[in-house]
């Protein structure tokens, strides 16, 4: 027998087929592709133009139109969309080294395309990546059945939203942050119960969007609650832990071994001392005596009198958090230790635990104002912070450091500009052209609605896109502020939701009873639930699931 191969054996596999073999001298290494690479092979199949233009025609011309505001926008708005902190991600893209204010995880990207030495060719790829994003919605709700026009819609306010495309043209993290945990929810929902290398590369995706934004570490909590619920088993869950924690770990190393503080960055405390002046009563905190000068009253340009009840005036232009981070006269530019630095952090860090304790409800409101706001101030305003183009750039006249900056990264030092005609037709299409707040409120209610409605169904499913989605949007106001480019990412996650809530098809692990489909049509047959497959829509009659009994 030691002379027979092993694909003559006996129950050795299909005639014919390799098997897998290994020759230590002379090297020799045989392996049968499994089923991963039939499936593998078989999507590539489906991404021919041919196949494209058969099978998903509505988005593919959809996608395709896409790409004209886009290119518009690159054309109009040389070199780029900067604001402030455009040029402190491209000198960390230029360096590669953790910031005390921001985490490196953006200028990685940067730092790979530093050798071209063009903003063009990084709004580009982002651009590429906002139309990826909308195609990863759509392939997941059309795999788990909703219609090509359903999972269409879903994806349009990611392709054609004004502010989304704004957003690709900056030199900022959000669109990437936002793909790399789009495609860790995708990944989910087609695998509910990951192998454990998948759950690996799960976790190693979620600790770089955690070093991308600040925020995407708390997603983390929202992906295991999801690995449970699924059952995915103490392999997967070890694993998807074990590759988050091991890269964010290391980066925290990194960031010590510089600044002397095992952390991610030496901001969160400022950026959370800076929430807490929207609510800050320093007669109910009774700070100490080393934390007076971080009361909202010993600020230069803080309200001598308090605001009107009810003044929607009031609250729409009342000093922002930024407003007090960034004024030359706050405390921690002329203090022990001026600048952004761990001891500033930890004071800031102590303050706002203190504010937060002392006036609960205070927090909470100013949170929930946050997020109206998002929903209902954010539509018209015409200003670059609302992601809208302007003409005249956010930062009027680049300090020295920021053309320093600009110079090493990419061999320039000019401001955002406009270009005729093309600045022209951006401006014309972002007048009507953009998802509206209320919609966004609408899809976010109706999913938390419908989701509970469908928990046994495509609700569970819809939970972790929603759940993510809400992550998004609520986080960023609780610890920094109500910005419209953070909440902007949330989008893409509540439009998937609410689309997978809608899938009439049941949900993956029912099984199958025969019934007669009134519209003639096919109903998907019921998904593996540890492969999380679906049977697409085809031509033969399908058969209508239903749960045991």
């Amino acid at each position: 027998m030691a002379g027979v191969r092993q694909d003559q054996r006996p129950g050795g596999g299909d005639a014919g087929a390799p098997t897998p073999r290994w020759r230590l001298w002379p090297p020799a290494i045989s392996w049968r592709p499994g089923a991963g690479a039939a499936r593998a092979r078989t999507a590539l199949s489906g991404l021919t133009p041919a196949a494209l233009w058969r099978d998903h025609r509505l988005f593919t011309v959809t996608a395709c139109v896409s790409v004209l505001p886009r290119i518009v926008a690159a054309l109009g708005f040389a070199p780029a969309e900067l604001i402030q902190d455009s040029f402190s991600y491209m000198e960390e893209g230029v360096h590669l080294s953790p910031g005390q204010l921001r985490p490196a995880g953006y200028p990685m990207l940067l730092r790979v395309l530093e050798p071209f030495h063009s903003m063009l060719l990084v709004t580009t790829v982002q651009h590429l990546m906002g139309i990826a994003l909308a195609a990863i919605v759509y392939g997941v709700l059309r795999t788990r059945g909703l219609p090509a026009w359903g999972a269409t819609l879903a994806a349009a306010p990611t392709l054609f939203d004004s502010r989304q495309i704004w957003l690709e043209s900056a030199i900022l993290p959000d669109t990437l942050f936002t793909v790399v945990l789009m495609v860790v929810v995708a990944i989910l929902l087609v695998r509910p119960r990951p192998t454990v290398w998948q759950a690996a590369v799960l976790g190693v995706l979620v600790a770089w969007a955690s070093v991308i934004r600040g925020n995407g570490a708390p997603v983390f909590v929202i992906i295991l609650a999801f690995l449970l619920l699924m059952r995915a088993g103490w392999r997967a869950v070890a694993a998807c832990v074990t590759a988050f924690a091991v890269p964010l770990l290391a980066y925290m190393g990194v960031f010590y071994a510089d600044y002397h503080q095992f952390d991610i960055t030496n901001s969160t405390g400022m950026f959370l001392w800076a929430r807490t002046m929207s609510f800050a009563n320093c007669a109910i905190i009774k700070p100490p005596a080393d934390l007076r000068p971080l009361c909202p009253g010993a600020q230069p340009g803080h309200p001598t009198s308090p605001a009107p009840a009810w003044s929607v005036s009031a609250l729409l232009d009342e000093r922002s958090p930024a407003d007090y981070l960034w004024n030359l006269g706050a405390w921690y530019q002329h203090d022990a230790h001026p600048g952004i630095d761990a001891y500033n952090n930890r004071l800031a860090l102590r303050f706002a635990e203190r504010a937060i304790v002392a006036q609960p409800g205070a927090y909470l409101k100013t949170v929930g104002e946050g997020v109206m706001l998002t929903f209902l101030a954010t539509d018209r305003s015409l200003s670059l912070l609302s992601l809208h183009f302007t003409v005249a750039p956010h930062v009027t006249r680049p300090a020295p450091y920021m053309r320093l900056d600009e110079t090493w990264y990419a061999h320039t030092t000019a401001n955002t500009h406009v270009v005729q005609p093309w600045a022209y037709l951006m401006f014309w299409y972002q007048e009507p052209v953009w998802f509206p707040g209320i919609v966004f409120f609408g899809v976010m209610a109706a999913g938390l609605v419908l989701l509970i409605r469908r928990w046994r169904g495509w609700g569970r499913y819809a939970a972790l896109p929603w759940a993510v989605a809400l992550v998004n949007l609520v986080v960023p106001i609780a610890l920094v502020e109500d910005d419209y480019r953070y909440a902007i990412s949330a989008v893409p996650f509540a439009c998937l939701a609410l689309g997978l809530i809608l899938v009439r098809q049941p949900a993956p692990g029912r099984s199958a009873v025969v019934s007669a489909d009134p519209d003639g049509g096919a109903a998907a047959g019921a998904g593996d639930p540890a492969s999380g497959t679906a049977a697409l829509d085809g031509a033969r009659p399908r058969l209508r699931l239903r749960g045991r009994r």
